[in-house]
């Protein structure tokens, strides 16, 4: 009897306990256990089997973890989803258009030598800013100079010569000061001085072509010649960008040609660096369509800095202002059957709303009057997966 009721026991609540149990090597035991067929080891007594048995059964119905964690389930599927809600209301809304464009100099230009030869030294690098009228790089030149020179006494010849005449003339008229104007012109045709000037300017010429100068400040680039190489009038030499007055080029659908005009604001994003933002305003649109049916804009770039270079590409927003919408940000909204659904935080549920979308931007959504009002509060998390009057706990968004 004193056993009975612990086998008894274990039997119901702990049916491994036994199964283990008869897995033992058979020993000969008391005949009330013939039918199980040596069950127990000979060593194992029964009130071991007795104590045991209290202790595993105590052990399961009284652990402190477990019933903790059970509780704590409980609560969580009581407890309703935390959602992040924001205040309706009625505000200026930029409808945006987005196109890709290309970032352009307005002064830019390929610097040649004008005559060919062959390069003697450069004094830039790519990169370098310079100003106007800054030697870039110069010729082998030491033929010109040698013109130059020879040219200079050739005038300085024909002027003796000249003055030598005046003397002679104006000794036979009784003074220099008499000499007809129209006298002193032949006088200078015979002396040769007027030739002579118009050789030494012509071989100054010459030398200025060996040089290359900034024709207005800007960056050099695209230098890949070396002192030494031969160049010649048709080869660039490099290119002169200027960097401070920039624009940026870009093309529109014909269907959205009304929603660009002259003066428009406009904002720039390059894709070196999407965190940076500039503005601008639209300056031109070409009156053609091309092939494609792209219209082509160009907006001139406000505080461009020294962070934009000719060529670069860029995100083009062209902005266009809608009074006294519903705007919500694109995280509110979410699909339910193929419509457009926000949920609006109500006394602790969330319900939604069909809405119809009239137009958006890269972060907001403007929204028709419809079932909702200024002052709903929206919810902007957590709403993917919620279900009409479903239990939600509604927090204020800080942002």
């Amino acid at each position: 009897p004193l056993f009975s009721s612990p086998v008894k026991l274990l039997m119901g609540e702990l049916p491994s306990v036994i199964i283990t149990l008869l897995k033992l090597p058979k020993m000969k035991i008391s005949p009330m256990f013939n039918f199980y067929g040596s069950l127990i080891p000979s060593r194992i007594t029964i009130s071991t089997c007795y104590i045991a048995g209290l202790l595993l059964v105590s052990s399961c119905k009284n652990d402190p973890n477990a019933a903790i964690q059970e509780e704590q389930l409980s609560n969580f599927d009581k407890s309703a989803p935390q959602v992040q809600i924001v205040a309706l209301e009625q505000q200026v809304f930029d409808k945006q258009l987005i196109s890709n464009g290309k970032i352009e100099s307005r002064q830019k230009s390929e610097l040649r030598f004008e005559i060919n030869g062959q390069i003697a030294t450069i004094n830039v690098r790519n990169g370098q800013r310079v100003i106007k009228g800054q030697l870039l790089a110069q010729l082998d030149n030491a033929i010109q100079i040698n013109a130059v020179d020879k040219a200079q006494i050739q005038l300085d010849k024909a002027k003796a010569q000249f003055e030598e005449d005046k003397i002679n003339y104006g000794a036979s008229m009784s003074g220099l000061d008499n000499i007809p104007d129209e006298v002193l012109k032949n006088l200078k045709l015979r002396s040769g001085m007027q030739e002579a000037a118009n050789a030494l300017n012509e071989a100054k010429l010459q030398l200025r072509q060996t040089y290359v100068r900034a024709p207005f400040s800007g960056l050099v680039a695209n230098l890949e010649t070396r002192a030494g190489d031969y160049i010649t009038s048709a080869d660039a030499f490099c290119t002169l960008v200027e960097q401070q007055n920039l624009d940026v080029v870009f093309a529109v659908l014909e269907a959205e040609f009304n929603f660009v005009s002259i003066g428009q604001a406009i904002n720039v994003v390059p894709f070196s660096d999407d965190q940076a933002t500039y503005t601008g305003l639209i300056t031109s649109v070409n009156p053609l369509v091309d092939g494609n049916g792209l219209i082509t804009i160009r907006a001139a770039i406000e505080d461009a800095g020294n962070r934009l270079y000719d060529g670069m590409n860029a995100k083009v927003f062209i902005n266009q202002p809608l009074d006294n919408v519903f705007v919500v940000p694109k995280e509110a909204l979410v699909l339910r059957s193929n419509r457009e659904v926000v949920f609006v935080y109500e006394n602790g549920s969330a319900k939604w709303n069909y809405v119809d979308v009239i137009a958006e931007n890269n972060s907001h959504y403007a929204l028709k009057p419809g079932s909702l009002k200024v002052g709903d509060s929206i919810i902007v998390s957590g709403n993917l997966n919620l279900a009409h009057d479903a239990r939600v706990e509604g927090v204020f968004n800080s942002n």
